[in-house]
C-alpha cells in the first residue's frame, strides 16, 4: 500500500509500476486525499488500484503486508502507528517524525505489534556507505577527529508553497508539530549520515553530546533555510554541517564530505556530476567505495528482504533518533528563527527566490576552515547558541 502518491511518492510509484525489478510487489491500494494532483492518479485507476482518503478507510476494506508512507512530516507518526496496529510492516520516508514524543509512540507501537519499521534515509542502505562505516568501525582510519559536510539546495517560493502549505512551518494552526527545515528535510540525509557513520553498530548512530548552532532564514518562513552546526558526539568526534536553500539556483552544490581520521581521510567529491567516495590512508593505500547514490531504491529492496526473510535493517527508528534530537534541540533553542540582515537579502522575481548575498562563498570558507560563520566574522553572523543533550 502507498500512503501518499504525490510529490516524492511519485519516485516510488515510477519504480513500482514501471521497473521489472519490482514485479514481485503489487500495489493493493493507495491513500491520498489529494490524489488528483499526482501524475500517477489516472494510471493507478486504470490498473484498478483503489485510492482512499485515509488509512482508516483503506483498512476497513483491505489489508497490506507493507505500507510505504510518503506524506507530510506531521502525519508520519499517526499513520505509521495505525498501519502497524492493522498488521502492516512500515517503510516511512525521512524524516521519521517531528517530535521525540511521537518517536516514542512509534517505538511502542512497533514493539507492541511486532512489526518492522524502517526509515528512508537511503544513504544508510547504500553499500558504499555501509562498507565505509564498517571500515571506520574496524579502525581502518584510526580515531575519527572530524567530519565536515556542505550542501546547497536552492529552493524558491514554489517549494515552500507546495502541497498543503506545511513546508518551512514550525507548527500547524491545528497544533501538529512539523519543524520543517533544510536540516530536517531536504538536506537531512547528510546531517544524519555523519551521525550514522560514527555510530558504533550498523543500525545505530552516534549520540550528540553538545552543539553550537547558527541558523538563519532569507525566506518568509517560520523555520530556517540555512544552518551552520558544530556537533560533538559522545566519543568526542566533531561534526560540522553547512546547508542552505538561500543561494541562487546556479550555485546548487551536491553534498561534499571530508572525514578526517588519525590514519587517513575519506572524501566525497564529484567528477562530471558523479559521486566519487574515496579513502586515502597515510600508508598510501586508496580505497574506492561504491557511490552512495548508486542505487537509491536499495532501501526498498532491504525492506522487502526484512519482511520476507527477516533480514536485518540498517536504518530503523532508533538509527534516526540522534538526528531528530538535533532538530528538536534547534527548535527549542531558537523559538524564533533569526533573519539575515535585510541589506544582504535579495529577491529574484524571475526565479521567485529569496537569497542572501555572498552566502555561498561564506559557507564554503567556513567549511574549508572548519569554523562557524560567527568565528569567521561574517557580516551577517550572530553568536551561536550552545546546546547540550541529556
Amino acid at each position: 500500500m502507498m500512503v501518499g502518491i504525490g510529490g516524492f511518492a511519485e519516485v516510488y510509484l515510477r519504480e513500482l509500476l514501471h521497473n521489472p525489478r519490482w514485479k514481485q510487489l503489487q500495489i493493493v491500494g493507495a491513500v491520498d486525499p489529494y490524489a488528483e494532483r499526482s501524475r500517477f492518479s489516472r494510471e493507478l485507476s486504470d490498473r484498478k488500484v483503489p485510492i482512499y482518503q485515509t488509512v482508516e478507510e483503506f483498512y476497513e476494506k483491505q489489508k497490506a503486508e507493507l505500507a510505504i508512507i510518503v506524506t507530510p512530516i506531521y502525519l508520519h507518526a499517526r499513520q505509521a502507528e495505525y498501519c502497524m496496529e492493522h498488521g502492516s510492516h512500515v517503510f516511512c520516508e525521512k524524516p521519521l517524525c517531528a517530535t521525540l514524543e511521537d518517536a516514542e509512540d512509534m517505538i511502542a507501537a512497533r514493539n507492541r505489534t511486532d512489526r518492522k519499521l524502517a526509515v528512508g534515509f537511503q544513504w544508510s542502505f547504500s553499500e558504499g556507505i555501509l562498507k565505509l562505516k564498517q571500515d571506520i568501525g574496524k579502525g581502518l582510519y584510526g580515531r575519527i577527529h572530524r567530519i565536515r559536510t556542505i550542501v546547497y539546495f536552492p529552493r524558491n517560493l514554489d517549494y515552500y508553497h507546495r502541497g498543503s502549505g506545511w513546508a518551512g512551518r514550525r507548527r500547524l494552526g491545528t497544533g501538529e508539530w512539523i519543524l520543517d527545515s533544510v536540516a530536517s528535510n531536504a538536506a537531512a540525509h547528510y546531517l544524519h549520515n555523519m551521525l550514522f557513520l560514527t555510530g558504533k553498530q550498523e543500525d545505530r548512530s552516534a549520540e550528540p553530546e553538545s552543539m553550537e548552532a547558527e541558523i538563519y532564514r532569507a525566506n518568509p518562513i517560520e523555520m530556517f533555510d540555512t544552518c551552520a552546526l558544530r556537533i560533538r558526539v559522545l566519543d568526542g568526534t566533531e561534526l560540522l554541517f553547512y546547508a542552505t536553500h538561500a543561494v541562487p539556483k546556479e550555485q546548487e552544490r551536491p553534498p561534499e564530505i571530508i572525514i578526517e581520521g588519525e590514519k587517513g581521510e575519506v572524501t566525497l567529491q564529484y567528477e562530471e556530476g558523479r559521486e566519487i567516495l574515496t579513502g586515502c590512508l597515510v600508508d598510501g593505500r586508496r580505497i574506492k567505495y561504491e557511490r552512495p547514490g548508486a542505487d537509491d531504491m536499495r532501501k526498498l529492496a532491504c525492506m522487502e528482504a526484512a519482511v520476507r526473510e527477516n533480514a536485518p535493517l540498517s536504518c530503523v527508528l532508533e538509527t534516526t533518533l540522534p538526528h531528530l534530537k538535533c532538530i528538536c534541540a534547534l527548535a527549542e533553542s531558537f523559538p524564533e528563527t533569526p533573519m539575515f540582515s535585510e541589506k544582504f537579502i535579495r529577491y529574484s522575481e524571475k526565479d521567485r527566490q529569496y537569497t542572501c548575498a555572498g552566502l555561498g562563498d561564506a559557507l564554503n570558507t567556513c567549511w574549508r576552515e572548519g569554523k562557524l560563520p560567527w568565528e569567521m566574522r561574517i557580516a551577517w553572523a550572530q553568536k551561536p547558541h550552545d546546546l547540550s543533550f541529556p
